[in-house]
């Protein structure tokens, strides 16, 4: 894949993964989640977004998710599977993207589009070490485009996370200081992590190089499935996605 092709895949990555964030802390699914039984929001994600790796105990959820405070994984997912098991919480999650993307994707041009192309790179991405990625990847798709788009961009999402986390893992930066690396004290507090945190500047270099190796590896495996111009026609088409809900969002805030 050319130099282009690796920008079109770092944008489609970004924008596909705060699209997912603005879908995951909409003030909609976490009211789902309280209507659903769940005592908080928190354990509705948990349970819903781990429930694909069936009944694990909280220390494998807390492996695979990587970059959360333990004992926040152990309490949300535990206190998630009392209400519905994993398998119930993550086939509610994966109705709730596809709701979500029905209520806020229907006038956004080229879902269909962006789902084809989304499906021909999770088909061809390579699982082994991804645990998270292979349970959505197993996961029947909806038949309308709005739906289908939002769930891909999903499971788009999860694969490069879990590639991004195998290179944390051997770079030997841990999870605060990626926190604090990447979104600063308060990121690495919204995560569950409490104070002192470590300021990370010597893993600073580290870590870039793991986000650079993160976006090679991901167009490697887009550039797998995906010409160039497909590469970015995907980022544009995440970029509209986002670009709806970001206005969506704004305009609901200014009401």
């Amino acid at each position: 894949m050319s130099e282009a092709g690796i920008d079109a895949v770092r944008e489609s990555g970004a924008a596909i993964g705060e699209a997912i964030s603005i879908f995951m802390l909409h003030p909609e699914t976490s009211q789902e989640g309280l209507d659903a039984g769940y005592p908080d929001p928190f354990a509705a994600y948990f349970a819903g977004r781990a429930g694909v790796l069936g009944e694990a105990n909280a220390d494998t959820v807390n492996a695979v998710f990587a970059v959360f405070e333990p004992n926040v994984v152990k309490m949300c997912w535990e206190t998630g599977t009392k209400v519905r098991n994993a398998a119930d919480s993550a086939a509610l999650y994966w109705d709730q993207l596809a709701g979500f993307g029905r209520r806020h994707l229907g006038t956004v041009p080229g879902t269909d589009r962006l789902a084809a192309l989304g499906e021909k790179v999770i088909a061809a991405a390579p699982a082994n070490g991804l645990p998270l990625f292979a349970g959505w990847r197993a996961m029947p798709l909806a038949d309308d485009g709005p739906a289908r788009a939002l769930q891909v961009m999903h499971v788009l999402r999860e694969l490069r996370a879990a590639v991004h986390f195998c290179a944390l893992a051997l770079s030997g930066v841990g999870p605060v200081e990626a926190h604090i690396l990447s979104g600063g004290p308060s990121y690495a507090a919204f995560m569950g992590w409490q104070p002192p945190y470590p300021d990370g500047a010597d893993k600073k270099d580290r870590y870039a190089a793991t986000e650079e190796l993160t976006n090679r590896r991901m167009a490697e495996i887009v550039g797998a499935a995906l010409s160039d111009d497909e590469a970015d026609e995907l980022a544009r088409l995440s970029g509209a996605v986002l670009a709806a809900l970001k206005s969506e969002s704004s305009a609901t805030a200014d009401a």
